[in-house]
């Protein structure tokens, strides 16, 4: 950030008289395209001379915030410096301070801010200093009890957050030629799940990854994929869905092949531009499987081959029967009818395989059923399967949720993605649906933090002893 003064010299410290100055040089000489641009260039760096901080907010409680400035005290609040927002909601993230690098700060003074973030039970205080210099300000940067910074690598403070094994991690970041900003994250440590050998207890996630073609829509795929595959352990088996991409899915179906050594194949149709894109992996032996496409389809939702995923897996000794689809999108009146059609063939799928009444039948999916918003369909949709759905004890009420995951539409708030038990076959005793939100806050997914356009649903099911 050194070697940026001596620019920022020339752009930011211009005296009033230089500013008038310019302004009748650009006014004399318009017809100079060139001199039009630089003079424009550098009129435009004077407003730049400002750094702002952010909070991202990786926890379920809301946060408030205060911001006291301490230090010399020659600069005002609402002039030179700003507090921007005094909450942060679950998931959010918000611009809550701005202060200005150059006007008022003078050569040799120190300028502190510092702000209480507030959770539920504990608070963490995240802090800046300028330092005034003989022609502009360096921008210090720390939090909690950490030593004072001035780089632009990626800190962390691990902390026990309301009652969660936590970190709070922070950088600074280049924004425009006058001054970098700073960007904070509270974020609840992954937790991976917990291996349970008992053969009446199956653990089922499902997770639409979001790995389509290169070129389509999707981002930072691979590094994504790499960290799902570190943060799905420990399951049963897990449906996935939207792997799209042949040599990703590939890599990634290797990736996981140590935690889950059994995989079904991806449903696929001659014709088709793409695969289905799902498949099940298993913890244990699959000793059946198979697979199919759906007839029914209706505009870009016919470039894949979307269908459905089936596995036999026996679990020491007892069987479970785990079926996995992705289906039709959108909600046309059109689109829900091609959708329906998908589900009942799916439901004859399941009943071909003429599983007896005394074996677990499970069902998992992005079935693209809003039940926030079109609660008459996720009631039928659950008619349709004859399927009854766990209770949910998830602390997110969206699987997709544009407001806050960077890789979602942001128009769209929706939960959409299912593990089910069939009604025709032996019920749970236990049953629960936990929609999880992994976020990383490693350098490869610094500022997007979500893995996914989706959040991952985990389903926990206890069977009766035999």
């Amino acid at each position: 950030m050194f070697e940026l003064e001596i620019i920022q010299y020339f752009l930011i410290k211009i005296d009033q008289n230089v500013r008038k100055l310019l302004i009748k040089l650009k006014a004399n000489l318009m017809r100079s395209k060139i001199f039009l641009f630089t003079i424009s260039f550098l009129m435009a760096s004077i407003s730049w001379a400002e750094s702002y901080i952010y909070l991202t907010n990786s926890t379920m409680e809301t946060l408030t915030l205060n911001t006291i400035q301490t230090g010399y005290d020659n600069i005002s609040h609402g002039n030179q410096w700003e507090q921007l927002a005094d909450t942060v909601p679950p998931l959010g993230t918000v611009k809550f301070l701005r202060f200005n690098r150059d006007d008022g700060i003078k050569w040799g003074r120190t300028y502190n801010f510092k702000t209480t973030v507030q959770g539920a039970s504990n608070s963490v205080e995240l802090q800046q200093m300028l330092e005034g210099t003989w022609n502009f300000s360096k921008m210090w940067l720390s939090a909690e009890n950490d030593s004072w910074k001035y780089d632009r690598d990626i800190h962390t403070i691990p902390m026990d957050f309301d009652g969660k094994a936590s970190t709070l991690a922070y950088r600074s970041q280049y924004a425009r030629v006058s001054g970098d900003d700073i960007h904070y994250v509270i974020n609840n440590d992954w937790k991976t799940e917990t291996r349970d050998e008992a053969n009446n207890s199956f653990k089922v996630l499902n997770y639409n990854v979001w790995a389509l073609l290169p070129g389509i829509t999707a981002k930072n795929t691979h590094a994504r994929l790499d960290t799902i595959a570190e943060y799905v352990k420990g399951y049963d088996a897990i449906v996935f869905e939207e792997l799209f991409d042949p040599a990703l899915t590939a890599h990634f179906r290797s990736k996981i092949s140590a935690e889950y050594p059994y995989l079904t194949d991806i449903p696929f149709k001659l014709g088709k531009l793409l695969t289905g894109g799902s498949f099940i992996a298993s913890r244990y032996p699959i000793i059946e499987h198979d697979d199919a496409v759906y007839d029914a389809c209706r505009a870009d939702g016919c470039l894949a081959s979307k269908g459905m995923n089936y596995a036999k897996i026996n679990k020491n000794g007892k069987i479970y029967n785990l079926f996995g689809t992705h289906t039709h999108a959108y909600t046309t009146p059109d689109d829900i009818a091609v959708r329906f059609a998908q589900l009942t063939q799916l439901k004859s799928f399941i009943d071909s395989k003429n599983i007896p009444a005394d074996e677990p039948v499970l069902m998992g999916g992005d079935f693209n059923v809003d039940k926030i918003h079109f609660p008459q369909e996720h009631y039928d949709f659950l008619d349709v399967m004859d399927g009854t759905e766990p209770m949910a004890l998830g602390e997110y009420p969206h699987s997709y949720a544009g407001p806050v995951n960077v890789y979602a539409e942001n128009q769209y708030t929706e939960y959409l993605d299912y593990v089910l038990y069939s009604n025709e076959h032996v019920a749970p005793i236990y049953s629960q649906n936990t929609l999880l939100v992994p976020r990383s806050i490693e350098s490869d997914h610094w500022g997007s933090w979500d893995l996914s356009d989706h959040y991952p649903v985990a389903s926990e099911f206890v069977f009766p002893s035999e």
